[in-house]
């Protein structure tokens, strides 16, 4: 909404010249409207003491004068409260005034009122209380023999000099609010950008170190269990292998972060290094089969077909199974890793024989299946994990198309 609302503002035409929302009402501060209430109850009470005890207001007619007094209070009070209303009262009272005194005798409340109105009223009230009192003026100006009709000029730029405070301070405070709405959004949309990088930052991580770490962690478990000097010799291996290969990620992926500050990690880090789908698949295989599963490989279709764009998740698919296996799939246990290209998609499944918490396990955090979730709806695909044929399968299913670039 904010956004729209700052979009609208710069469209050609009179909206460029005037803040959005200038036209609506907006409240007087409550000082403001506990000094205007102060001041005409002051005033209201000196008026009714003046009539009732004293000389009167010079108009001759207790009645007429209540009746005065009590229309100027409620139009003091009424623009206090209600600015947009003011000209009920206002115009109640020039009428009333009218033709008994000329505008120059009646220069404190209603000047006053105008000011405040310029200010605080809708621009319909606002033109209604600048009617009423326009036509106050003519009326007397033409009415009254001994002055001209010359005379109203003379009320015209009055009548201005009294509007252009309260409209200056209108325009000026329109545009303090169009200003702190801008800024909220520029905040929000600065918020959500860096929610956006937290979270592509945290699935990097998570992508970049799981599975390396989950190899190193079975390997070590494997090693430190076994009194064989070459399998020992394997584990270490391996565990050196990971180790490269997880600080040969996490430095690219520092190396982005340096070097395109500003491009954001939604663009995969290994998406640049082309990632071969065949080859990937291969060396997730070989990692099951070193830790002791026994591993299959399918392939269907030309996996050249996939884009660029989409390799990386594909191999962050694959990578995400095989690590849950790893995590959760007791020794020995026989999985299939699967790619299969179709007219319109890429399907990649993992599916190991024992579900998750058969075997020995490793701790899981779920930030995994999460932050793979999240990659594969981007490329306006869906995951699905869950027990599958007495095991556990991992799928996703992705689109080769346009939606996937």
């Amino acid at each position: 909404m904010a956004r729209r609302a700052a979009q609208q503002d710069r469209r050609p035409g009179l909206g460029t010249l005037l803040p959005q929302g200038i036209a609506r009402a907006r409240p007087l501060h409550r000082w403001v409207r506990a000094a205007l209430l102060l001041f005409i109850t002051v005033s209201a009470l000196d008026a009714v003491r003046l009539v009732l005890t004293g000389p009167g207001l010079g108009f001759g007619d207790r009645d007429y004068e209540l009746l005065l007094v009590v229309l100027e209070t409620a139009t003091v009070a009424v623009l206090a409260l209600r600015s947009s209303w003011t000209w009920l009262p206002l115009a109640a009272l020039l009428v009333l005034l009218h033709p008994q005194t000329n505008p120059g005798s009646y220069m404190v409340v209603i000047p006053l009122v105008l000011a405040f109105t310029a200010y605080g009223a809708a621009l319909p009230g606002l033109a209604a209380a600048v009617g009423a009192f326009l036509v106050w003026q003519t009326s007397w100006a033409v009415n009254v023999s001994v002055v001209g009709p010359q005379f109203l000029w003379s009320y015209v730029p009055l009548t201005l000099v009294l509007l252009l405070p309260g409209l200056v301070l209108r325009a000026l405070s329109a545009q303090q609010e169009l200003d702190r709405v801008e800024i909220a959004a520029g905040q929000e949309r600065t918020a959500h950008a860096l929610e956006q990088q937290r979270l592509e930052l945290a699935r990097e991580l998570h992508d970049i170190v799981a599975h390396d770490l989950t190899l190193i962690a079975m390997q070590a478990r494997s090693g430190a269990y076994s009194r064989d000097p070459e399998t020992m010799k394997e584990a270490l291996d391996v565990v050196g292998d990971s180790s490269r290969a997880a600080l040969k990620d996490l430095r690219r992926l520092l190396g982005i972060m340096r070097v395109e500050p500003g491009a954001g990690l939604a663009q995969d880090s290994s998406a640049a290094a082309a990632v071969d789908t065949g080859r990937g698949l291969e060396e997730v295989a070989a990692a099951l089969r070193e830790v002791g599963f026994r591993t299959d490989t399918r392939v269907r279709g030309d996996l050249a077909r996939i884009p660029e764009g989409v390799r990386p998740t594909v191999q962050r698919v694959l990578q995400e199974g095989a690590t849950n296996i790893m995590k959760h799939a007791p020794a020995r246990t026989s999985c299939v890793l699967a790619v299969q290209v179709d007219e319109a998609d890429v399907v990649v499944e993992v599916h190991n024989a024992a579900g998750p918490g058969s075997g020995p396990g490793l701790p899981a955090s779920g930030y995994g299946l999460l932050g793979l979730r999240e990659r594969v709806q981007l490329l306006g695909g869906e995951l699905a994990a869950g027990p599958a044929d007495g095991g556990w399968r991992v799928g996703a299913r992705i689109p080769l198309g346009p939606a996937a670039v």
